[in-house]
């Protein structure tokens, strides 16, 4: 029965194998990948660098607001059906 993780990693490796067996006959065509893509460097200003950054600042601070609040309205109406089974839950076992 402890033989099972060594299966897996051998299954695993075979599959991982077959994967790249695959993968080799679409690369030939599209060799150059992510690092040969022209990259373009744009001068910007420390103002204008301080405007972007507040602006993604204030863009980060606004999704975790909704994250948070997410978040809370979810445990509220977790915390709100558990209530109402419980109360079912109650009422049904205090008949017997």
């Amino acid at each position: 029965m402890s033989w099972g993780g060594a299966v897996a990693a051998m299954v695993s490796s075979i599959k991982n194998n077959a994967l790249a067996k695959r993968t080799k006959i679409f690369d030939k065509e599209h060799k150059a990948g992510f690092s040969n893509a022209p990259t373009y460097d744009k001068k910007v200003s420390k103002e204008e660098l301080n405007t972007i950054k507040s602006e993604i600042q204030g863009r980060a601070a606004n999704r975790r607001k909704r994250e948070i609040f997410g978040v809370l309205i979810s445990i509220l109406i977790a915390v709100f059906i558990l209530g109402i089974l419980s109360l079912v839950a109650y009422r049904f076992l205090s008949k017997y």
